[in-house]
């Protein structure tokens, strides 16, 4: 009888595991293909301890004479976010899974074998889950991405990025091929320090090494650049990973590949870069259809057309001319976090 209760216990506590974990994919982080797994795992959660006999377990429930019904510890009494919530769901279903495990070898060795290979399925499937909602979180969030070159003395460039920050920008791409790694790094680094005070984050282009010597959240890549798997061979889950797509073949290439979020340009002719072909508004239309990961459109956004860019159903932007040309940029930046919130 001991053994139900020990089975019918942990058979409940990986199944509400998983459902909370899938509640949060659908309406907190709004992850259609984290909720598509989630679901998946339940049902072979079900079809797992469906030869464990139910009347068994049911007849064996009983809360009533359960010692560790009540007894709780600080972090269970309460979640100080919604990431702390999925840290400890994960660890709940990995720890139910391996208990149903072992204690099925006393009753079904085949239901224990299906409850091993579902544990091992589920230990990959929700470490993932758990990096793409928590290490990176910020992301989804993200609205506006100001590209930022290091041309000016340190000093007014510092003062550039905390007046930046000040007026709301909470995420700058240091963009600059002309200096080298040691200026790079420095410049960076510099721009970690002020943003960090605002809760904010920066990414640096192309150059792996200066995002990680320098403590940048990020490293976005190009087409021609490094590819995403050679980004994680050397900096593996440390830094989110973006990638420039120009159709939404490399969009969808980039999301299957592992990148944390996509640039989707150009989707207008540009001040700052020439193109020869433009992505357009179409692109941004397909992207917002079919990609889950956060996307930011990029090329020649600005107030004047911004509007096409949240009807074409992309909540982010890159931009830099918008706020760098502007007479006055901390306005701009603020004027284009007010659209960027509506």
């Amino acid at each position: 009888m001991r053994v139900w209760r020990v089975l019918d216990a942990n058979a409940n506590r990986a199944a509400e595991g998983l459902r909370v974990l899938e509640e949060v994919a659908r309406f907190v982080r709004e992850d259609p293909s984290g909720a598509s797994m989630l679901k998946s795992l339940r049902h072979e959660l079900a079809a797992a301890v469906s030869p464990l006999d139910r009347q068994q377990r049911l007849a064996a429930r009983s809360t009533a004479h359960d010692p560790g019904a009540q007894l709780s510890t600080a972090t269970e009494v309460s979640r100080d976010s919604i990431e702390a919530l999925v840290c400890a769901e994960v660890q709940r279903v990995g720890e139910a899974l391996r208990v149903l495990e072992e204690y099925a070898k006393l009753v079904d060795h085949h239901a224990s074998q299906s409850l091993k290979q579902l544990r091992y399925r589920a230990y990959d499937q929700l470490a993932k889950l758990e990096l793409a909602w928590t290490l990176h979180a910020w992301l989804k969030q993200l609205r506006l991405c100001i590209l930022i070159d290091c041309a000016q003395p340190l000093d007014q460039f510092t003062a550039a990025v905390r007046q930046l920050a000040q007026a709301g920008a909470r995420c700058l791409q240091v963009r600059d091929k002309r200096r080298e790694g040691r200026e790079l790094v420095e410049y960076s680094r510099l721009a970690v320090e002020v943003l960090r005070e605002f809760d904010g984050h920066v990414i640096v282009n192309d150059r792996v090494d200066v995002a990680l010597a320098s403590g940048a959240a990020g490293v976005h890549v190009g087409q021609d650049d490094m590819a995403i798997e050679d980004v994680r061979r050397i900096a593996g889950q440390r830094l989110c990973v973006g990638v420039s797509t120009h159709n939404i073949q490399q969009a969808r290439l980039a999301a299957e590949a592992g990148a944390d979020y996509i640039g989707c340009g150009p989707t207008f002719p540009s001040q700052t870069k020439p193109f020869d072909q433009f992505a357009g508004v179409d692109f941004l239309r397909q992207v917002a259809a079919e990609i889950d990961i956060p996307c930011l459109a990029i090329g020649g956004i600005g107030l004047n057309n911004l509007a096409q860019v949240l009807d074409a159903g992309i909540r982010g932007v890159a931009v830099s001319a918008a706020v760098h040309q502007a007479s006055q940029p901390a306005t701009a930046v603020a004027e284009l976090c007010q659209m960027l919130r509506n």
